[in-house]
């Protein structure tokens, strides 16, 4: 006795034709058909075997004829900071935006080491679409401490400036320290030891002519900092990030504090000789005591994209971002100090993305 013969015709995301015989279905050649009660014709189980086949050629055919959804949807990955970074969220706001509002992208969130690491990605082409701190990116393109190379940037095009991370120094309300000069042989905090805010710290130094030889470094992070300002185990703290600091605004609710200025004559030489340090004014009541505004100077970042990235794509991106303003405030304030500027190209280095390019022309800003 034959056994049963069975096959499966697997078609890619159709699913499985099931086709089962056995071997009654085998009959001599030449013998009749078997004809139903009233003279209908009973179909022969070769007939539906030829049927199968003829379904299973069908299928091989339409699956190949027919273009897969995923082979014409864009993928893009967009690096950002470390999860707890405060880009992190800024970029997660953006590729929900972007997936939403721009047919057939995908933009998915890369976690990195942030302003230091994203020059590297973008240069290896790790990523497509990034955010940057322009003083780093510099210092990769020219291979500049702490980078122990160039990387080619050549690639990287701008698209809006993000906001800046201002200084904030700061002292004790009772302290004689009143400007830079006046930190020498102080005590003074500048971040946590690599971090991108000890270099723009030895910037400030510098102007003020003070070298890290004149003053007694401490590489401590921003809660500590506020810590030991406090109980005056160290004289002076700078930081640099968004207005208003969260470390500073716990600092000054229990704590008088002041922020220092920078002379005419240091702020010159600042901006000579490192244009993308841009100025904040923080306005007096930013912070609880504060009386005066000041202005703090930080670098400026900038959202880039590789040329590869089609000028249609980056274009929706621009009238994304730009018909989005009140929603994207909600995921992060930051997001308020953002702006299509005319003078991009000056400020970052980088020509725009021609998608870019085409919406700052529409917006009057080219």
């Amino acid at each position: 006795m034959r056994r049963p013969v069975a096959f499966n015709l697997f078609f890619k995301d159709r699913g499985v034709f099931k086709y089962h015989r056995t071997s009654h279905d085998r009959r001599p050649h030449g013998a009749k058909q078997h004809l139903l009660k009233g003279g209908m014709k009973m179909s022969l189980k070769k007939s539906g075997c030829a049927v199968i086949i003829s379904l299973f050629f069908l299928a091989i055919a339409f699956h190949f004829a027919t273009p897969s959804p995923v082979s014409a949807e864009l993928r893009l990955t967009l690096a950002t900071s470390p999860m707890g970074g405060s880009w992190y969220p800024m970029a997660a706001g953006l590729a929900d935006l972007f997936n939403k509002n721009i047919e057939g992208l995908t933009v998915t969130v890369e976690g990195t080491g942030g302003g230091s690491t994203n020059p590297k990605w973008l240069a290896a082409k790790k990523v497509e679409i990034a955010l940057t701190t322009l003083d780093m990116f510099f210092k990769a393109r020219d291979g500049e401490r702490p980078y122990k190379k160039q990387y080619d940037l050549s690639a990287a095009r701008s698209i809006i400036l993000q906001h800046s991370s201002p200084s904030h120094w700061i002292v004790l309300k009772k302290s004689k320290i009143r400007s830079l000069k006046d930190l020498k042989g102080k005590r003074i905090a500048i971040g946590e030891r690599g971090a991108a805010g000890n270099t723009r710290a030895l910037w400030y130094l510098e102007v003020a002519g003070l070298s890290k030889d004149d003053v007694q470094l401490e590489y401590i992070g921003d809660d500590q900092a506020a810590g030991a300002l406090k109980d005056g185990r160290i004289d002076a703290w700078v930081e640099f990030v968004g207005v208003p600091a969260p470390a500073v605004l716990n600092l000054a609710t229990t704590t008088p504090v002041r922020f220092l200025n920078l002379t005419a004559n240091e702020v010159s030489q600042l901006k000579k000789k490192w244009p993308y340090m841009v100025p904040t004014e923080v306005k007096a009541g930013t912070y609880k005591g504060q009386e005066e505004d000041f202005t703090g100077f930080g670098v400026t970042g900038c959202f880039m994209a590789l040329d590869s990235v089609p000028e249609d794509i980056v274009y929706q991106m621009c009238k994304a971002i730009d018909a989005n303003w009140e929603h994207l405030y909600t995921v992060k304030k930051g997001f308020r100090l953002w702006r299509f500027a005319a003078d991009i190209e000056t400020v970052s280095g980088q020509p725009l993305h021609p998608g870019a390019l085409k919406f700052y022309k529409e917006k009057g800003l080219k």
